[in-house]
């Protein structure tokens, strides 16, 4: 039971992210440059508060939490972490949370596929035919027509999966997940306070109801939701992680439609069928030594 909650507010806290970064944005009129300045600073410090109270663990006779959250991390997975940020928070702009959570998560099953098959894994027919029917819904979803989304948006938001999918690859290295989260957070900072500077000169001040969705989504979700999420994915496997993450699209659509009245178009809810089950089949039909990697 304990499992299955702390599963349940992860996932619940991954789509409300969406949810706070389109209302900063469409609701509040917050500009996309502050939204991801605030949303990766606060998540630092955040993170740097629980590295201070031993939250975040340091691994034995390894040196300080500092040190090794230092090492763990890297400038190209900080670098990757930043990207889907900022192409999260531009693509919000325009596009639907529920379309945008679909996109992001489907971009990131393709990302760490493709990683594979660049490094030697094959896929078998079922996951061939799973990724094939995950591809054409995907293509049926950004076909004109009036209720397509942004195609710019799209493509912005599949830009953002597939960062977090270079980012997620830059970790597999990592003796800890929760140090390498910290540090590429403090890394990433860097180029959010670059990013505060750029919309200080670029952009209007934003509301206190945008500031406040920001900071949740560092401070909360982007810090110690991440790093729940760790302690969690250990418990599955491979497959049943990621099989597990595919609802957060359905939890977004109903977390829009209850919290920012956004409808569920027919198109998307049609396309999200092949889109999710192409995507699970793949999953699902992963050979062992597959699985292990």
């Amino acid at each position: 039971m304990q499992l299955f909650l702390a599963t349940a507010l992860c996932l619940s806290l991954f789509a409300f992210n969406s949810i706070l970064c389109r209302a900063a944005l469409a609701f509040f009129g917050m500009e996309p440059l502050q939204y991801t300045a605030i949303r990766s600073i606060s998540a630092a410090v955040m993170l740097a508060v629980l590295c201070a109270v031993h939250a975040v663990r340091a691994l034995p006779d390894r040196g300080s939490v500092w040190k090794q959250a230092w090492k763990e991390s890297s400038w190209s997975g900080s670098l990757f972490l930043f990207l889907y940020m900022i192409s999260f928070s531009l693509a919000y702009v325009n596009i639907g949370s529920a379309a945008g959570t679909l996109f992001i998560n489907t971009a990131i099953q393709f990302g760490m596929v493709g990683w594979g098959l660049v490094h030697g894994v094959r896929l078998t027919r079922m996951q061939g035919l799973g990724l094939a029917l995950a591809f054409a819904g995907l293509l049926a979803l950004l076909s004109p027509g009036l209720t397509a989304p942004p195609f710019f948006s799209s493509m912005l938001m599949i830009i953002s999966g597939l960062a977090w999918a270079g980012y997620t690859i830059c970790g597999r290295g990592a003796s800890s997940a929760s140090l390498a989260a910290a540090g590429n957070f403090f890394r990433c900072s860097v180029a959010g306070v670059l990013t505060a500077i750029l919309a200080l000169m670029l952009e209007g001040a934003a509301s206190p109801a945008a500031w406040g969705c920001a900071l949740v989504s560092g401070a909360i979700i982007s810090g110690p939701a991440y790093l729940l999420w760790y302690v969690v994915v250990p418990r599955y496997s491979l497959t049943s992680a990621s099989v597990i993450q595919l609802s957060v699209p359905l939890i977004t659509a109903v977390q829009a439609m209850l919290i920012l009245d956004e409808p569920v178009t027919l198109r998307l809810a049609l396309c999200s069928v092949p889109i999710l089950g192409g995507i699970c089949l793949a999953l699902v039909s992963r050979k062992p030594q597959q699985e292990k990697r």
